[in-house]
């Protein structure tokens, strides 16, 4: 059969006329059927219409739309930045499954045609997947009394036959890249864990039409061959924001993180949208960044993501459960620096746990104050910092997760790229210490591990790797996270509701490498530092090493047993370690000398590993520290800060010290 006449009109052309033989979208310029955040980019002929995949689609009145009274053909090009999270329209006119069609692309790649012919509706779908920033012709053809074709880069790709007349849904509008029905998206991980949301095509579409007759296998051929581009549609890789590389100077600073165009032009936000601290002697760094909803994070050398997880509730009745990863808009969750010096930085994340479609957790009925969490980081130069978690609720008893080992991916990187088969270190503060393996089979949920067990080091493919500490005292262990697991995918749980995604979803497993990611491993239980009536406080280390489990025991001996702190001058008192600052903590009186001698009683049991001070009261005045008679380096071997108060100036001191025997240090102004 010969192809129909096409009329071409002027920008993002239609038909004005019902009777009209075609509708052809070539997308020359934008109008108001354009809805949300899309763009002209070079397209297979001319100019495309890139969609962010978030809100962006192209609306049609059905007024516009050809009357298909018997055979026709729909076809068009598309490149695709990452898959859609279920059937996501190039081409849509339907009513439910009682009339109409759909030409698109389902979670994987794959393909899709679908037409309501002769009372039932016709599905053909591709065995093959789209490759991401590729080109790709799709045409979907009805031929009366003979059923559908389905053609993929001019060859066919699927068919269903039926000898009915096609049903059109006359009354509906065309649908492009939005789904006409609101969905829950494919692949959850179970019932309750989502909502019905809108379904989009990220990625650029061109040359899209509508034919009446139906066009022959040759003639399909003609047309993908006849436009065939010889260069890759302007789509670039997308990766998780990366720093400068070169020097940086230790700190924290607000900036803006950029991930990519479509994604990043729906924030509503100006340059000090982020948080990121930087380290002057090691590669890895740790950010505070929209796109995790602010849940902090320690970044590899390679680009490797890596979080302690949050304070997650269970609400009776809530969709999936109460959690910051669920704050898709940061709307209840803020970071802000508190201090940052050459010694140490300090940042504060509040959130609130909130479930999918932003509900609070426990609001209380006399005050309507739901759960709030503040988490205060505070991150020294040797890469090790403390995570104090202040929970206030109404409900201090409720069940709550406190600590996840959660590792995060961005696009075309799996948990098999980025995590070893032996995923998994867990040690006590002796050193002794047990591996976990998901090579095999997905290891115990309760593994064996020794007593006390309060360090986890995962084992990321990098130099440096994530790891957290636990207090021997607070009566530590770890579980692994063993559910929810699909080995056609990956030998870790991996999913894709977050980071990143908008969509009001709690679980949805990762198909493909296609957006950013997280894979999950562990849950450490300890104790509480403190409990009241409305709050609940832990604390744990946390940071990055290139160390072994000796060193990392080591470390944990230095801050669940810190050493005895004797204070030789008078003016000054105090000298007690506080875990949630990872530092000894002095206050000077006015009437104190000019210097400040201390004997530190370190052993083996009770190392020093790089030690900090904080002295109340110091003043704005510089200061000095002699280790055992020798003056260490300013900037190389110790570090000063200044923390202003409403009512004074207090000293912040770090030292590069490891030792396990007794030291005496001088501090002087």
């Amino acid at each position: 059969m010969m192809a129909a006449s096409v009329v071409r009109p002027a920008p993002l052309a239609r038909s004005s006329d019902v009777s009209a033989p075609a509708l052809v979208l070539d997308f020359t310029s934008l109008d108001d059927r354009v809805k949300g955040n899309a763009w002209l980019v070079p397209g297979v002929s001319g100019q495309g219409l890139e969609l962010d995949g978030i809100a962006a689609h192209v609306l049609v009145p059905s007024a516009n739309v050809p009357r298909l009274g018997g055979s026709f053909t729909l076809e068009g090009w598309v490149a695709l930045g990452a898959y859609p999270f279920n059937n996501a329209p190039i081409l849509q006119q339907q009513r439910g499954g009682a009339a109409g069609f759909f030409l698109g692309v389902g979670d994987r790649g794959q393909i899709r045609f679908d037409a309501t012919v002769g009372g039932r509706q016709l599905s053909a779908v591709s065995s093959s997947t789209l490759d991401l920033r590729q080109w790709a012709h799709i045409a979907g053809v009805f031929e009366e009394g003979r059923g559908i074709t389905l053609y993929v880069n001019g060859e066919a790709a699927g068919a269903s036959p039926a000898a009915g007349a096609f049903a059109q849904a006359g009354d509906a509008d065309l649908w492009i890249g939005r789904n006409a029905e609101e969905m829950e998206q494919s692949a959850s991980v179970g019932s309750q864990r989502q909502q019905p949301t809108r379904i989009l095509l990220d990625g650029i579409l061109d040359e899209l039409r509508i034919t009446p007759g139906a066009l022959s296998a040759a003639e399909v051929e003609t047309s993908y061959v006849r436009l065939k581009p010889s260069s890759a549609p302007p789509l670039d890789a997308r990766s998780l924001p990366t720093l400068p590389h070169g020097p940086a100077r230790f700190g924290a600073f607000y900036t803006r993180l950029h991930y990519y165009k479509g994604w990043d032009d729906v924030w509503r936000v100006g340059d000090q949208a982020d948080v990121v601290v930087r380290f002057d002697r090691a590669p890895y760094w740790f950010t505070f960044w929209r796109g995790t909803s602010y849940i902090p994070h320690w970044v590899t050398e390679n680009g490797i993501w890596y979080d302690n997880e949050f304070t997650e509730t269970f609400p009776p009745g809530m969709v999936g459960s109460a959690e910051p990863m669920s704050d898709k808009q940061c709307r209840y969750s803020q970071v802000r620096i508190l201090e940052s010096g050459e010694a140490r930085a300090v940042v504060h994340w509040r959130y609130a746990p909130l479930g999918v479609g932003y509900l609070p957790a426990y609001p209380d009925p006399l005050t309507d104050w739901a759960d709030w969490t503040d988490e205060i980081h505070t991150i020294y130069p040797d890469g090790v910092g403390v995570r104090q978690i202040v929970v206030h609720t109404s409900k201090p008893d409720a069940d709550r997760e406190w600590h996840e080992g959660i590792v995060v991916m961005g696009p075309g990187t799996t948990p098999n790229d980025a995590i070893e088969p032996t995923g998994l270190l867990l040690a006590n503060s002796r050193g002794e210490s047990v591996t976990v393996s998901w090579e095999q089979k997905t290891p115990p949920h309760d593994p064996p591990q020794p007593s006390h067990t309060g360090i986890q080091r995962i084992n990321t493919r990098s130099r440096f790797k994530p790891f957290a500490i636990a207090r021997w005292q607070d009566d530590p262990s770890f579980d692994v996270y063993s559910g929810e697991v699909r080995r056609d995918v990956s030998i870790y749980p991996w999913w894709n509701h977050w980071p990143t995604a908008f969509e009001p979803s709690n679980g949805r497993y990762a198909l493909a490498a296609d957006r950013a990611s997280h894979s999950s491993l562990t849950h450490m239980h300890w104790s509480p530092l403190a409990k009241t009536r409305d709050t609940v406080i832990k604390v744990h280390l946390e940071g990055m090493t290139d160390r072994g489990v000796e060193d990392l025991a080591a470390l944990a001996r230095s801050w669940e047993h810190p050493a005895r702190l004797s204070i030789e001058t008078g003016g000054f008192t105090g000298g007690e370690y506080d875990p949630s600052e990872r530092a000894w903590v002095l206050e000077r009186a006015s009437t104190a000398t000019p210097a400040l001698a201390f004997t530190i009683a370190a052993s083996a049991e009770s190392p020093v590993e790089n030690l900090a001070l904080i002295v109340k009261g110091w003043g704005e005045r510089n200061a000095t520290l002699m280790v055992d008679g020798r003056l260490l380096n300013r900037g190389t071997d110790v570090r000063i800060s200044h923390r202003p108060r409403l009512e004074a100036t207090d000293l912040i001191v770090f030292a590069t010290i490891r030792s396990t025997s007794p030291i005496r240090l001088v501090l002087a102004e």
